[in-house]
Order: C-alpha cells, then structure tokens, then sequence
C-alpha cells in the first residue's frame, strides 16, 4: 500500500474475510508487516484484465503478506559531475539523471526486497491515481530485483480502488489488472522535464542574485518550478492590475418605485406623499445605460426624466427558473469550496481530507471524476445516513420519501479511475474529534445529499419602464421549492433579485417615488484569492488535482507571496521582482502557455497517443531556447530586482571592515575596501566563513564584487617573482585575489570576472575562478572551451556501477588532458594526457561526435587541436578534428596513451627519453621539437613518477624511429595487484 493506514486497514479487512486467519504481526522494519492466512478470492492465474470475475468462479486461500511505503520510494537526481558548482546550469538540459534511494529509504528497499523473495506474486495497493501508478513501478521494479520471478512469471497485479471499506476491497480482490504503463511514462516525462528546467533556471537566478543583491547570499536557494512560476504570475497579475488601475469619475440615474402589500404599485408622488397606507416596499430600478463618464449629460438626461413626471411600463416577463444542484465533488472543487465555505487553505484541507480517507470516513480525496458510475448503489449510502441524528438523518429521510430522490447530475471529467468524493460511511460529525476534519466531512456529506436532490424551483419576473427617452429595469425571484438548498445551508443561498415584483399592466403610468443622479468612481479588483487561484490553475492545466495545493504552498514557502485572513494572496517583493526581470525579457515565463503544452502532451502520453521519448525532445529544445535568451538578457533581471532590493554592499551597516586598500579596482584604478557581512550572516561552521560572506567594495564606482564562501582567507593576488607586483586580469584589469583553502591549497579569483564571468572567455553562470577561463595570455586561466562538456562517459566509473563519472577536457600549467570528473587523489584514476604540441585544444559545437565509438547507448565527441608552428609533422594541418579514442596515427604520432581496466600504470624509475614526467609535483622538462631531416637532436629526459619529458624528435627522412628514444623505453613496469615487475594480466596472484 502506498501509506502505512492503508495497509493497517487492509489487513484488517482481509483478517475479517470469512475463514481466515491473522498469523502475525511485527513492525521491526521501516514498515510494519501483516500476515493474514486463508484468505479466500478468484486465483490469480484467471486475473489480470481488470474485469470483475463471475461469481461462479471458485475462490481459492491465499496468504497475504502486506506493508507500505511512503510515497514515492525512488528520487531522480544528477550525479556529483553536475553538482551547482561544477556544471553551468545549461549542461543539466541533457544531463544524466540518476535514480537513487535516499538513506531513510534504503532500508525500506532492502525489507521490500527481502519480502519479495517469499512470495509468489505481487499485487500493488497503490493509490489509484498516475502518481500511484508511478510508485507501483518503483515497487515493482524493486520486488523484481529480489524475485525476478515476479516478472518471467506474470505475477505483478494492480489493484483498483477507491475506499477501504470492505465491500470496495473484496470488489478488488475480484478486479484485479496490471500497472498502467502509459500512465507511468506519462509521470515520468514530467518529473524529467520539471528537474532538468527546474534545477537549470533555479541555479542561474540564485548564483546571479547572491552575487549582485544583499539578503540573498544568506536566504537559501531561490527557486524557480514550471508550475510554481505561473501560479506567481496569477497573483503577480492580479497584483499589478490593482497597482496600475487609475480611478475614474462616473455617474448614473437611479430610480425607485414602492410595492404595496398587495402586489400592487404604491403611487405617490415625488414629494414621497403615499396615496396607500398599507405597508410598502422600495422596489429599486437599474438605468439600462449603466453609468456615464459625463456629467453634464447625466444630469440633463435626469433633468428629462424628472419633467416627464411619470414613467410607463413597456415590458412585464416571468418565467419559471431553476436553480441547478451541484455535480458531483472533484478534488479540484472541493478545494475551492473548502477555501470560500470553510476558510481552509488547499494545502491543509489535502492533508486533512487524506486522514479522513485513511479512517474510511470518505472516498479516496484525489480525483478528477464528476460522474458516477450507473451501478453506484445510492440509495444504500443515503439509507445509512437515516440512523445519523440531526439534520443529516433528517435529509436523508426526506430524500427517500414523496419521490425527492434524484440521480446525480454528470459532470465533464472522468480520469477513469476514482468516484467522485463522497462519505464512506455515516457518522454524526460530532463524534469526529479533529475540527477540521469534522467541518470538511459535513461539507463533503451535503455536497453529496445535494447532489441526490431535485433543483430548487423559483419564478423569475422582470419589468421594465421607460420614462421620458431612458429605460430602467428590475428584475425579482420567488423561490417555490429550495430543495438541495435546504441541506447546503448557510453556504448557498439562492438571490438574483428584489423578491416578487409589482403585477402592472404594459401600457400603465407609475409615478417614480425617487429619480436622482447618484456619483461613484470605479475601484481596483481585489487581490486574488484561493478559490480565484485555484480555478485559473485548473483551467490553464498548471498542475494537477493533487498538486495543485502543493504548488500555492511552495509560492508561500519560498517567500514569493503571502495569504491573508480573507484567503487572499499578496506578491512579495522578490515575487514582483522575479516576474518583472523575465517579463522584461519577452519570455512570459510567468504565464501558463508554456506549462499548458506540456501538459497536453503529458495526456497524450497518458491516453498511449505519444511516447515519452517524442514528447520529452521538443518541450526541452523550447525551454532550451527560453534559456539562453534569459542567459544573454541577464541585466534586465538585475535592473527588475534593483528596483525592490539593496545592490551588494549598499547597507554598510550589515557589514564590518576586515582590510582597507585591499586590491586595486580595474575601473577607476582605486583600491578596493575588503568587508565581511555581520548581520544576518550564516553561521554554517565551514572554515573561516562562518562569520558570513566577504566581499570587495570599491567606493569611488559603487560597486561591490562577492567573493567565494567558505576560505580560509583572501588575501591580494601578486606576483610569484615581485611580491609588490599585483597580478591583473588582463580581461578587466582588476588585481586578482588568492583565496586559501581549509586544507592549504590556493586558488585565483578575478572579482569582476567573478562577479559577471566573461562568456567569451568560458563564462557561465557559476562560480568563475582563473582556473576556469580560456584566455590565452594570463598564466592563470588554465580553462578550456568546451571544458565542462562530456567527451565520454567514463569506463572506469561505469565499471564500479558509478553513472555520474564523465570524461572532459582540462588544462593546467601541465598542459592538457582528459580526465573523470569524479576525479582526485582518492578517486577515480582516469586520465589521459594530450600532446603539448597542441596550442589549444577545443570542443564546440563544431567538432561533432565520432560515428566510429559512438553508439545509441554512448556518446564519444571529437576534439579539435590547434597545434603549435613547427610542432607537429608535416602531414598535419594545422587544425585537426579527430577523436583521441580510434585516430591511431594521431595516438601513435604524439604518444597518447589510452587507460584501461587491470591495466598497469607506469611508474619511471629512470630517465626515459618520450612520454612526461613529474619532478616532485610539476611536470617533467619538455624537450623541444622541431621538424628538420636531422636526427642527431636528443631531448631532456623527464624525472621521477609519471610519463617521461617528450625528447625533441626528428621526423626526418634518415630518422630511424621518428620518436627520438621511443616513449616506453627506460621504463619499468609494476604490477597494480602485487607490485611485481610484471604486468596485472600476467600475475600469478591473481
């Protein structure tokens, strides 16, 4: 079962079913157990269609073994490769996604594995909705690898239901179908594209803002959800509307007649002097011209009027009218009436309507179905409620007599899988001990009996007299019969006019008993409430029935918009500012277009009519697009948010002073004051940080630059050679820093760059240090174009089980390399070293992939090297796109070296005149290379661990190798296993 309740109450109606018997009961595990023998339904071998079994078919004993889950048991998340700082957020569009078991669910994994391997079959208790049938795949996929059995055999079954009530589970019991696959890639496609977009916009809005606005650095992650972001618009818009609405002036004629209490018209005159002594009623009429904008017209339109004196009836209607009862209830409508009946918030009435669910006081909460079925048995439900006291019991009797019973009316919506809400059972609200339970199952019972009941008949009249060239109209209501009204009190209430209008004859003269001008001004709209909310999210399909509660719940969490006591919603501030930078971009990201289309297409993958596969590829490429626009339009959101918050370092009170004259400024030459944030800093106790972030100001340009968290210490950046030498960016100017590390190491950060990274120069919206630009001539940027793009994945991970690991391309003052990026001393070993003759070495979108290694299952991308003059042999170009993988000349020419598994590494012992080398932590001496027709030329040999220096190397026509010395001569070899001199594959150990 999907919840631990459910499951309880299962078990208790199969130990109830005649002849069988409970043998045990244990909650040792993340779950609790049950085990009920001898419980008695058509065998399985016959099911698995989801019809209902013939009652001729013969029951056979089962043993039932049953526990739940909580929810989902699996979460999708990208790998350590594509960690916030460690991809720039438009790599995760086609990133691998991984799925995993969170820790406090791994147990629960291992127990549902375990019991798995004792049974026969598998029938899946799961809610009955598409995120239950998400989470049946996820059990079942773990049951399967316990018992594999499960799936070779045919043995998984689904069951449909929709209380637990005992009739509707033995109804299962003889139902039972199989996993919905249509519906799970439906869930599927949608969780993909709700990660990949919003995990990539909610990374780029919360590292630019931390880096450019006070409050944001210590506020957490600033969120952005494909669903969450139009429901911030609905409120943002209705926001707006009130904030540009310009009052304007309007008049209009107001006229009112008086209703004796015979019916008939009270005629006076205007000094109000009655001709009738009864008593008498105002009867108000409506100017059919509405209101004008013009007063001096209005008045003399009222000055005509008034001369005429009398106004004459030209037009008497009645007709019969009725007031139609409610459909059945929907998940979606129970919200709203819950939100402008009750006054309950839709996170909480889900939360409280699921209890009462789980206690078998009403059906199953979540449902999009506004019809019953022909077979639904009202009138045994309705009976049930005649032994409740009350009112209820009082309806319920009323409705079975003087033939008041009426099937309900049939709304739109089906999902084919759940009744509409209704009670489970009959139960005196009184006897429920939770208020708000209480008030959401009474609202549920009369919705219900409403719905079994006739429409309440009235009779509608409306008269319409004309006095001098202007008509006035009024329009009255007699209520015959209220029927379902009588049990929806106080809620609904039936008026649409001024009760029973006068019996006039057309063609009659009635003195008005007042004829004015009355002045008004037009007013905003009011801020938008729930039931408003709630109503735009259904129509533009933002979310579901059962998620649509979640997603006003996440605007409030993330402090986007704030509800007030009349249920009405106000945009915050960072809402406002957040909508207005997207806006400013022509992407309305805000409104619901983008999220209606995936939705649609989300069905069509449900109804079987599209793939996950052909719907998943154009959404992404549209939002793909959407956010490159937003990337490239970066300061109209930094404009939008300076209108409503403090730009960096602007409060001078939040921060204290640590270093004046720090470094030098690239903008105006001054020096920068180095600052740490005081008030309100985060104290998470990593390193030297935990006093709060720091960063420089320079006071003359009004700027501040964030520097990064948790160092150590920052101190100016200068030369290795001339300690009173600042190291300048070349790119900006501005004097580098060196921020110090918890362990020692160090690394350079340009505080401009840092601050807007260069896209020219590998910038992206993540944390930008020296070691992550391409520029050319600073010997800090030892980054490389192209450098968080995945070659490959990596074999050496994949080998261990490990997905995430992806092969991309490096640069360091050792030149350039491919390398895991789960690599480190540690980690993985993966590594593959580029030849130094190269300049540059890039990937873009230009190299393309090799259609040699790469296969549906892998991709492998070629590289493009850029070589030095008179680096390389003279049958190279100068530029070469080729894959590092199958270019054996090029492997063979530059002696690239390609790792493999059980492979040895080389360790050199002696000089060795190819390959690199170490000299204790940097790379061996590069020899120098030239390409003449001598070959009497020898290269420096490299010392110590690694791949020996290159030699300078001959590639003349009397060369006798053309590797000057070779690149594995020298060398000895070791075995990884038991460090004999003796390759791994040759050892007698192993």
């Amino acid at each position: 079962a999907e919840k631990p309740s459910v499951a309880r109450a299962l078990a208790q109606v199969f130990g109830n079913t005649p002849g069988s018997r409970q043998s045990q009961s244990h909650h040792s595990g993340p779950a609790q157990v049950f085990e009920v023998e001898n419980v008695n339904f058509p065998p399985l071998y016959q099911q698995g269609s989801g019809q209902i079994m013939p009652n001729n078919i013969r029951n056979e004993p089962h043993t039932m073994i049953i526990t739940s889950v909580r929810g989902h048991l699996a979460s999708q998340d990208f790998g350590p490769a594509y960690g916030w700082t460690r991809c720039p957020p438009m790599a995760l569009f086609d990133a691998p996604i991984n799925t995993e078991y969170s820790q406090d669910m791994q147990p629960l994994e291992r127990m549902l594995r375990d019991l798995s391997r004792r049974a026969s079959a598998l029938i899946l208790w799961l809610d009955c909705d598409r995120e239950g049938e998400a989470i049946s795949d996820e059990v079942r996929t773990v049951c399967i690898k316990g018992n594999p059995r499960l799936q070779s055999q045919n043995r998984i079954y689904r069951a449909k239901f929709s209380t637990v009530l005992p009739g509707e589970i033995q109804r299962a019991l003889r139902s039972l179908g199989r996993v919905n696959e249509h519906f799970v890639q439906a869930v599927l496609a949608r969780s993909e594209h709700d990660l990949r977009v919003g995990a990539a916009f909610t990374r780029f809005q919360t590292l630019r803002l931390q880096k450019k606005f006070d409050g944001f650095t210590d506020s957490g992650v600033i969120s952005y959800g494909p669903c969450q972001f139009p429901t911030l618009g609905f409120v943002v818009e209705r926001w707006a509307r009130i904030e540009t609405f310009v009052p304007e002036d309007f008049w209009t004629i107001e006229m009112s007649i008086r209703l004796n209490g015979d019916g008939s018209v009270n005629i006076s005159d205007q000094n109000g002097n009655s001709n009738n002594n009864q008593q008498s009623r105002p009867i108000k009429l409506t100017w059919k011209r509405g209101r004008l904008h013009d007063r001096a017209m209005t008045m003399a339109l009222c000055d005509a009027c008034q001369e005429a004196g009398e106004a004459v009836v030209t037009s008497l209607t009645g007709r019969p009218k009725n007031k139609w009862r409610p459909i059945p209830l929907a998940t979606v409508e129970l919200q709203k009436r819950a939100s402008k009946y009750l006054r309950i918030g839709s996170e909480e009435l889900m939360q409280k309507a699921e209890e009462l669910y789980q206690q078998g006081f009403i059906s199953y909460p979540r449902t999009e179905t506004e019809k019953f079925r022909p077979e639904f048995n009202h009138h045994t439900l309705i009976q049930s409620f005649q032994a409740v006291a009350g009112e209820f019991g009082d309806y319920a009797n009323r409705l079975l007599s003087s033939n008041n019973f009426q099937n309900p009316r049939a709304g739109q919506n089906d999902d084919n899988a759940h009744p509409p809400i209704t009670p489970a059972k009959a139960v005196d609200p009184q006897t429920i001990a939770d208020p708000t339970q209480r008030k959401i199952y009474t609202l549920v019972v009369k919705h219900y009996l409403a719905c079994c009941s006739r429409d309440a008949v009235g009779r509608e009249t409306e008269i319409t007299l004309r006095i001098a060239s202007e008509e006035f109209a009024a329009k009255g209501l007699m209520i015959l019969e209220k029927n379902w009204l009588d049990i929806y009190q106080p809620w609904e209430k039936w008026y649409t006019g001024q009760g029973e209008l006068p019996r006039a004859r057309i063609g009659s003269r009635i003195v008005p008993t007042s004829l004015s001008v009355s002045a008004g001004q037009t007013s905003p709209p009011q801020l938008i409430s729930e039931v408003e909310l709630i109503a735009l999210m259904d129509r533009n399909g933002i979310g579901t029935d059962a998620t649509i509660a979640q997603h006003i719940t996440t605007i409030m969490d993330r402090n986007y918009a704030e509800k007030d006591g009349n249920q009405r919603f106000h945009p915050t501030k960072l809402g406002i500012a957040l909508v207005e930078g997207y806006n400013s971009m022509g992407y309305q990201l805000n409104k619901p277009d983008l999220r209606r289309e995936m939705e649609s297409e989300c069905n069509a993958v449900a109804a079987g009519r599209k793939t996950r596969d052909q719907i998943l590829g154009p959404v992404l490429s549209k939002m793909l697009e959407c956010f490159k626009i937003v990337n490239a339009e970066v300061h109209k959101l930094d404009e939008a948010v300076a209108r409503h918050f403090n730009k960096l370092g602007s409060d001078s009170s939040q921060y204290r002073v640590l270093q004046a004259n720090f470094t030098r400024c690239g903008s105006c030459n001054g020096m920068t004051v180095l600052k740490q944030r005081t008030a309100g800093g985060s104290n998470r106790g990593r390193g030297g940080d935990s006093g709060g972030s720091k960063l420089l100001q320079c006071a003359p340009c009004s700027k501040s630059f964030l520097m990064p968290r948790y160092n150590r210490e920052v101190r100016p950046g200068v030369s290795p050679n001339n300690q009173q030498e600042p190291l300048i960016c070349p790119i900006c100017q501005f004097q580098v820093v060196d921020c110090v590390k918890d362990d020692g190491g160090s690394y350079f950060v340009c505080p401009q760059c840092f601050s807007d990274p260069p896209e020219e120069h590998g910038g992206d919206s993540t944390d930008f240090p020296c070691s992550k630009c391409t520029h050319q001539t600073c010997s800090l940027a030892t980054g490389t174009r192209g450098g968080d793009i995945e070659i490959f994945s990596c074999p050496f991970c994949a080998s261990s089980g490990n997905s995430s690991g992806k092969v991309c391309l490096k640069r360091s003052q050792n030149g350039y390399r491919l390398s895991c990026s789960n690599g480190g001393p540690n980690s993985c070993q993966y590594i593959i070293w580029l030849p130094k003759a190269a300049r540059e070495i890039i990937i873009d979108d230009s190299t393309g992939s090799c259609n040699r290694c790469s296969n549906p299952n892998r991709l492998v991308r070629q590289l493009k090297f850029i070589w030095k003059p008179g680096s390389v042999p003279p049958h190279y170009d100068r530029e070469l796109c080729t894959c590092v993988l199958c270019d054996e000349q090029l492997k063979n020419d530059m002696d690239i070296r390609i790792p493999a598994l059980n492979q040895v590494n080389y360790r050199r012992t002696g000089n060795s005149a190819g390959g690199r080398g170490n000299q204790s932590s940097s790379r061996g001496n590069q020899g120098s290379n030239s390409w003449s027709s001598s070959n009497n030329s020898s290269g420096r040999p490299g010392r110590g661990r690694g791949r020996g220096g290159r030699g300078s190397t001959s590639w003349g026509a009397s060369s006798a190798d053309g590797r000057g010395g070779g690149g594995r001569g020298g060398g000895s070899v070791q075995c990884f296993r038991c460090g004999g001199p003796h390759y791994a594959n040759a050892c007698p150990n192993r």
